[in-house]
């Protein structure tokens, strides 16, 4: 806990109502429903709320202090910062709180698999260590800073995921974080409408280690990745399945049930994630243990236990069948590796894959590339599903068992019937298909 004095003048704020700055302040939050007692409440603005309208309900849950716009009325007396931009003050203040505290950063970030292996990792140390780490992937300039408000005095690792859609974000995210050691998960085709190809994004995501590298703190280097691979400057450690590299498994086996088992510096390891896609958030997540004195024992225990959830690779039952659901986001790199992975299983013959959002100028040739894949690689049936997927449909039609639905409706119906006879079926999309919603009533 910090007084509120003590951070006030950190942040050289002096534009208050009501307050107390003897007060102990707990951490932030901006949802006012989450509020306990002692938080500041950052009163936002978004496009169908106003936060001001609960500045009342934040007091009494016991929020130390709102912050609030210059023009906010204050006719009940509230505890006020008053600011020209309430962002602005969320990042500011999580910034002090960070600097206030002991907790050390681990930043993550990377194209594909970054929430993944902060979850893995998470358990992981959790088994030695007083662990927060980002909460789903608010890892945004909105969720980093509240992930950093959640620092508590006995937080010995903080795990914080570093999110970005436009360039500089990562830059200020970092300096917002100011990590003590990180990692880039890879460097993959995401939200090409702002980055426009792999080598724009790497210019964006290399900002974490150029941080890193500038305080001599460790950068956990993927050797497998094409891009990162040739990074040599810092503190660093390296990670991979297919280069030479510090940390690695050995004897990796994929068994008849789709579920890989490998050896982890002498420790024997049988995952509950199908396929070994997830195999390369696990070593990094396993690198990054190690480094900080976790036995190999232990982390082979979790990563036996580990399961993962909320649409990212997550195995639900739905009618008589088994699916693999990986609908939380999708660009053409996932989903060319997820093709690839669940092919090689030879179990999952029935393939729903819906729209990459977010790719600009390249969606025409990222989608016909992602069908041509799926046409080639054989599967029992691929259903399609969005505008995207549809123009991509028309050039591929007649090739492969492929079918597109533009109703919704069709769709599930089709995905019923398809279930019903005790099937596996893998799932690809982007968040904004809500292509879970095959599993309930549309």
């Amino acid at each position: 806990m910090v007084r509120l004095s003590e951070l006030l003048k950190a942040c050289g704020i002096s534009k208050t109502d009501h307050t107390d700055g003897s007060i102990f302040v707990t951490g932030g939050n901006t949802d006012s429903r989450l509020i306990k007692e002692g938080n500041i409440y950052f009163a936002l603005k978004g496009n169908n709320f106003d936060g001001h309208d609960f500045i009342p309900q934040a007091c009494s849950s016991g929020s130390s202090v709102c912050v609030a716009a210059d023009d906010y009325i204050n006719e009940g007396n509230y505890p006020i910062i008053y600011t020209d931009d309430v962002e602005k003050i969320l990042g500011m203040l999580a910034l002090q709180w960070r600097k206030l505290h002991n907790a050390k950063i681990i930043g993550i970030t990377g194209t594909n698999g970054k929430t993944t292996t902060k979850e893995i990792l998470g358990k992981i140390l959790s088994v030695k260590y007083n662990i927060i780490s980002t909460f789903k992937n608010f890892n945004n300039h909105i969720g980093v800073p509240l992930t950093l408000l959640s620092i508590k005095d006995e937080t010995e690792y903080a795990i914080v995921e570093l999110g970005t859609n436009h360039f500089g974000e990562i830059e200020y995210l970092s300096k917002l974080a100011d990590p003590d050691m990180g990692l880039i998960t890879n460097i993959g085709e995401g939200h090409l409408e702002q980055f426009t190809d792999k080598h724009g994004v790497y210019s964006e995501k290399i900002k974490l280690f150029r941080l890193l590298e500038n305080k001599n703190a460790k950068i956990f280097l993927n050797k497998d990745d094409e891009l990162l691979k040739s990074w040599d400057s810092g503190n660093v450690v390296t990670y991979g399945l297919e280069n030479e590299a510090k940390y690695s498994f050995s004897d990796i086996k994929i068994g008849p049930d789709g579920y890989p088992s490998f050896i982890f510096r002498g420790a024997e390891v049988k995952m509950n994630i199908p396929g070994s896609l997830n195999l390369k958030n696990a070593i990094a997540a396993a690198a990054v243990a190690s480094e900080l004195g976790i036995d190999p024992e232990k982390i082979a225990s979790v990563l036996s236990t580990v399961t993962l959830s909320d649409k990212r690779y997550e195995t639900v039952r739905h009618k008589n069948s088994k699916i693999l659901l990986d609908c939380y986001n999708a660009n053409p790199s996932s989903t060319e590796n997820f093709l690839d992975d669940i092919a090689s299983l030879g179990i999952y013959n029935i393939v729903v894959l819906g729209d990459m959002l977010e790719l600009g100028a390249t969606s025409d040739i990222s989608h016909d590339r992602i069908v041509k894949k799926a046409a080639e690689l054989n599967f029992q049936e691929v259903l399609l599903t969005g505008d995207e997927m549809k123009k991509a449909f028309n050039k591929f039609a007649g090739k492969g068992n492929i079918t597109h639905y533009g109703d919704n409706t069709e769709l599930k119906k089709r995905f019923d019937r398809i279930a019903e006879s005790g099937v596996s079926i893998a799932v690809k999309g982007s968040r904004g298909m809500e292509l879970e919603k095959l599993l309930e009533g549309i």
